[in-house]
């Protein structure tokens, strides 16, 4: 831990600290034997000296009154009377000293003399951060920094390039005849953990393998929903697809269950979030024994996935892989009933001042009794409300934007359309058909069926304008719709924008955010081609473009760029900068490596030229046709759903064995309009095992034994504090100056 800087301080403006004895000169009681500081000796109604002790210069005699304790006041005396005539110190005018009483006599207690630390405590000290560039973490082993960077001057901004979003979670729709998701380290190029994607232990009240207890919240028999203890089958393929990860680096994952019921499952990114639920003091998950950056997942070798008992015959010394016995899977919520499909999920930026994830929203597709709209609690998988959708809609992708807007595409086979939800109203929108549906340039170049020149709408994002893109199925063309934002209602009145290709089905998307010298740079939007004479590609457009009907060859820097393998569905941005693209044939995810300006630094320097370059080291093996093609970086919620950064610092309070009594979190900011900074905290003993975290305030100072606290382990050896800054508008960041925390090691007084 870093070193700890005691000081004893007074409170002298704002949270701004003098440093000296605690009160200053304010701390003696007894008698002053020097009788300096222009004080006057006490004497008796005669004239007479009492003694030595040092008081404030005021009137010696009291004439007509009376003065019991010889401090020149009292009833009737010229100089005025006395709250307390016992004690001669104790009078107006007299100087206040820190003691818990009103010295003075202007019916206020220590004005002026507390400490730091807001009582009289000689054992009162601070430490304050940012007076300086914050240190980050590369510079002190204290601080854990996601999604904040420094500003010129050194403060703390929003900067979601320094985001710590190096997992990419990517769906095996056909993994084991069950389906998988594995979960890749982006910076490594490895897989570190794979998982089920369904799990039997929602509900351990009972025996067999249910779901989240989720009792009927009042609009399931509307919607003919069964609620409540239903029972899945992780056994059978719940094929999933769509998966999309949250503030913590969870993820969340759609199972379509074709013919089965569909189910969304989440899993812990974190260790500590797991749930130990056999209870022998480990977390059992999946892990990258033997460090070679693919999980076995029959290490027996004989033919049945693993689990927690089996034994490894091919050298590893524990599987890799546990199955059900997985404790990061922490839960699994039926969405519905037999053949009702979950193809599409999607997070909202939740409640800042709840923390963490925000809630999940999986609208169903070709559902029988018509199509709804469901929200799922973002901690515990309830599912909380639900929404009839109009029928033409069989949501295939989702997404929310900065506004809080959810937006859904579907995927018919008469006409095409985008429908929009306020999830902050919890109002459905309108229906808005694409311009281009069927338009006869938008045709397949892989048939001549003119039932398939349509422009089906397949994968789904946004970017930093909060306008939507959505791939082209059949049509080879990616669309952008701009929203006109002036009300709700106009939000059906946008434009459309269209860039063909002609060279294969278009599958998912998804937007950057660069920025060159610390400027806004221009952005890209990228996106998968299924194939194209037997090779997938991914597609950049620029995200500058004006409205308008476009071919690529006519833009500057559209281009497109071949990947190993075929059936390329999946495309997203890591936090780094670089993209993905996932292979559904081949079982694996490739990595485009993209400088700062957009440039693919992986690419052939000449077109259709054979054994120019290989991507080979830069492909990682997954499990059996993946099938991921939504946010599976986390990176359109963190970016343009809504920006968020955290910064975390741990203190060490008093030196060991004593223990600090944590006081208060003070810190000077700017905010502008839509944007917020919440502070929390929480302690530990040990550095290593946390509480619970306790806020959020909203305004300095955060009074740590007040509500929304007050921490409960406290006093305590160490404290850590996080500052979460958020924002609505992706063109604005709060800005932490600096910040300081106030202990003490002694008992509080007052």
């Amino acid at each position: 831990m870093r070193g700890r800087i005691v000081l004893v301080v007074a409170l002298v403006a704002g949270w701004a600290l003098a440093v000296g004895s605690c009160g200053g000169d304010h701390g003696n009681t007894g008698p002053d034997p020097d009788g300096g500081n222009g004080d006057s000796t006490v004497v008796d109604t005669d004239g007479d000296v009492v003694d030595s002790a040092v008081i404030d210069a005021g009137p010696t005699t009291c004439v007509g009154g009376t003065d019991l304790d010889g401090d020149s006041y009292g009833p009737g005396c010229p100089a005025g009377a006395d709250c307390d005539d016992a004690n001669p110190q104790i009078h107006p005018g007299a100087q206040e000293i820190c003691n818990g009483v009103d010295d003075n006599c202007n019916a206020e207690v220590d004005e002026g003399v507390l400490t730091a630390c807001g009582n009289c405590s000689t054992s009162c000290s601070t430490d304050s951060i940012g007076s300086g560039p914050f240190p980050m973490p590369e510079d002190d082993e204290n601080v854990d920094a996601d999604g904040v960077g420094l500003d010129p001057n050194g403060d703390l901004v929003l900067d979601q390039s320094s985001t710590d979003g190096n997992y990419i979670w990517i769906a095996n729709e056909n993994d084991w005849g069950r389906g998988s998701v594995s979960k890749v380290d982006s910076a490594s190029m490895m897989e570190t953990a794979r998982y089920w994607t369904v799990t039997c232990s929602s509900n351990p009240a009972t025996p067999e393998c249910d779901d989240v207890d989720d009792p009927d919240p009042g609009f399931g028999v509307a919607f003919s929903i069964p609620f409540g203890s239903t029972a899945i089958n992780p056994s059978q393929n719940n094929r999933p697809s769509r998966t999309a990860m949250d503030y913590n680096g969870d993820v969340w994952v759609a199972n379509r269950a074709f013919g089965l019921r569909a189910s969304v499952t989440k899993i812990a990114n974190d260790e500590t979030d797991c749930i130990d639920r056999n209870s022998n003091g480990l977390i059992d998950t999946s892990r990258d024994v033997d460090g070679d950056g693919y999980i076995t997942t029959d290490c027996d070798t004989n033919g049945v996935p693993d689990d927690i008992n089996t034994v490894c015959t091919n050298g590893l010394s524990e599987p890799e892989f546990l199955g059900l016995d997985d404790e990061c899977v922490l839960f699994t919520t039926n969405v519905g009933d037999i053949n009702d499909v979950a193809r599409a999920i999607t997070l909202d930026g939740g409640d800042p001042y709840s923390g963490g994830a925000g809630n999940a929203w999986v609208p169903l597709h070709t559902r029988t009794d018509g199509n709804i709209l469901l929200k799922l609690d973002g901690a515990t998988g309830e599912i909380n409300a639900g929404w009839q959708m109009p029928p033409e809609m069989n949501a295939y992708g989702a997404a929310v934007d900065g506004h809080g807007i959810l937006w859904m595409t579907d995927y018919p086979w008469d006409s095409v359309y985008l429908l929009y939800f306020d999830t902050n109203t919890e109002t459905m929108g309108s229906l808005i058909p694409n311009a281009y549906w069927n338009d006869p340039l938008c045709q397949n170049v892989n048939t001549t069926i003119a039932d398939y020149a349509r422009a089906y709408q397949y994968g789904m994002g946004m970017d930093s304008e909060h306008n939507i893109w959505l791939g082209g199925w059949n049509c080879g063309a990616v669309f952008r719709y701009r929203p006109d934002r002036t009300t709700f209602a106009t939000l059906a009145q946008g434009s459309w924008t269209r860039v063909r290709f002609g060279m294969g089905y278009m599958r998912g998307i998804a937007a950057d955010k660069r920025e060159v010298g610390g400027v806004q740079h221009h952005n890209f939007i990228w996106s998968a081609i299924n194939s194209y004479n037997g090779v997938g590609y991914v597609a950049r457009v620029p995200q500058w473009i004006l409205d308008g009907d476009y071919h690529c060859n006519d833009l500057v820097e559209c281009d497109t760029f071949e990947m190993t393998g075929n059936g390329v569905i999946g495309c997203g941005v890591a936090f780094d900068g670089n993209i993905w693209g996932i292979s559904h044939t081949d079982s694996h995810a490739t990595r485009l490596l993209v400088d700062a300006n957009g440039d693919v630094l992986n690419d052939p320097p000449w077109r259709n030229t054979a054994d120019i370059y290989d991507l080979t080291d830069d492909a990682v093996q997954v499990g059996t046709n993946p099938y991921t093609y939504s946010d599976f970086t986390g990176f359109g919620l963190k970016t343009f759903t809504r920006p968020r950064g955290t910064y975390r610092y741990i203190m060490e309070g008093c030196a060991a064995p004593s223990e600090a009594n944590w006081r208060f979190i003070e810190w000077n900011s700017t905010e502008p309009t839509g944007t917020t900074i919440l502070v929390r905290a929480r302690t530990s003993e040990d550095g290593v095992t946390w509480g619970d975290w306790y806020g959020p305030w909203n305004q300095s100072p955060a009074t740590l034994f007040e509500a929304p606290g007050p921490l409960i382990l406290n006093p305590a050896l160490y404290l850590q504090v996080e500052f979460e800054l958020s924002t609505d508008d992706s063109a604005e960041t709060p800005i932490l100056h600096d910040f300081g925390i106030i202990w003490q090691c002694d008992a509080p007084v007052g």
